[in-house]
């Protein structure tokens, strides 16, 4: 898991080289006045803009990922995600759903929670669970962008 704040000047000067253009080009973007739904971002990379309330960590599953790297960026609100980098256990994960690359599993084993802010962006790679859209102080608005990365990109 990565975490940085496209705010700063040097977001961009740790990452892998893909991980900081895709970055710098959803920068570039009027991201406030970005329409929900799945737009291309370049081919073969699309994005996800989102809008939805947060909810207390337990009305939540968390999910997994084999064939996409998750660039998750906070445009509005407050956002907990809880995530993992240790070894998932698979055998207490839903079955997984080749098609839509994921896995769902009731609760994120020793788990850690970050809280992003407005320019935020958390990067979760394969078979890093991870439980977004958690609520900060109480369940409000968010709205967010997903970038789904193929992992034969890096």
């Amino acid at each position: 898991m990565l975490l940085g704040d496209l705010s700063r000047d040097d977001f961009s000067n740790a990452l892998h080289p893909v991980f900081a253009r895709l970055c710098k080009k959803v920068k570039e973007l009027d991201l406030v006045a970005l329409p929900t739904g799945q737009h291309e971002i370049e081919e073969g990379i699309k994005m996800n803009v989102m809008e939805f309330q947060t909810t207390a960590a337990e009305t939540k599953k968390a999910e997994m990922h084999r064939k996409f790297i998750d660039i998750q960026i906070l445009i509005s609100g407050d956002e907990a995600i809880n995530y993992s980098v240790t070894q998932p256990t698979l055998s207490l994960f839903e079955e997984y759903h080749n098609d839509d690359d994921y896995q769902l599993i009731p609760e994120v084993e020793n788990k850690n929670t970050i809280i992003l802010k407005p320019n935020m962006f958390a990067i979760f790679m394969p078979y890093e669970p991870h439980k977004p859209g958690i609520s900060v102080n109480g369940d409000k608005m968010l709205k967010k962008v997903v970038v789904k990365v193929p992992v034969e990109m890096l």
